[in-house]
């Protein structure tokens, strides 16, 4: 996470670094003008640019970065103001839904979790990636999306090893929220694994059959507003993740 914020950090100040520049050298440009009016273009070209990036990987992980689209379309027009008086009131309603959204979001991210476990998380905000992880051991592990397309590979993760007397078992828990955002999820061959799915009504779905006792096991507790949840095999997948 750190290194992809040092990475937007970078890529703000070379952009605020060329428009000054710009605005020096051709004044007659009135780059901040442009810039007013077209700033969501901003957000449709990377939320195009994720979507390209996940294109071949599956057209679930497509929701999050075509969200940011369509949400840079939407200011676009509000810049540019090309609609009737009629359409324009519609428009703030559905910014503040959107509002709503992330504040959802937010509580998400910031929920406590478990004290004393081999805890890990991994939050997403508007970018399409594949990552694996964890790499290592977990018992928990919590996934937030939010307007993003991931795809989340646990060929390196190892599920807690657990002991009472001589009875051996191997198994963790993996939470994953998703907001307006497709989260792929790739199992390694030898897991079984059972989902509880919760929609964006905070109805509970039905339960996948359960795991064969004597095999390692992952239980994936799936909440999804307006974004969309899968877990598979890993080998059903093609890529390279990062």
């Amino acid at each position: 996470m750190r290194s992809h914020l040092r990475i937007w950090i970078a890529l703000a100040l070379s952009a605020a670094g060329l428009i000054a520049l710009v605005n020096r050298l051709a004044p007659s440009a009135h780059i901040f003008a442009v810039m007013r009016d077209w700033w969501p273009l901003a957000l449709v070209a990377l939320g195009l640019g994720g979507a390209l990036r996940l294109l071949l990987a599956t057209k679930n992980v497509l929701r999050g970065p075509l969200a940011v689209a369509l949400v840079g379309a939407l200011l676009l027009l509000l810049t540019l103001d090309p609609l009737p008086d009629s359409v324009r009131p519609y428009l703030w309603p559905l910014a503040l839904l959107l509002a709503g959204t992330f504040m959802l979001a937010s509580l998400a991210a910031t929920a406590p979790v478990a004290e004393g476990l081999l805890v890990t998380r991994l939050v997403s905000v508007a970018e399409a990636r594949r990552v694996r992880w964890p790499r290592g051991e977990f018992s928990l592990a919590t996934v937030t999306a939010v307007a993003s397309g991931c795809v989340i590979d646990l060929c390196e993760a190892r599920l807690q090893e657990n002991r009472v007397d001589d009875t051996l078992w191997y198994e963790a828990r993996l939470d994953v929220t998703a907001v307006l955002s497709g989260v792929d999820v790739l199992v390694p061959h030898g897991w079984e694994w059972n989902i509880e799915r919760y929609s964006s009504r905070w109805r509970q779905q039905p339960v996948s059959d359960p795991p064969i006792p004597e095999m390692p096991t992952l239980h994936i507790r799936a909440l999804s507003l307006l974004g969309g949840i899968e877990v598979r095999r890993a080998e059903e997948s093609s890529g390279t993740a990062t």
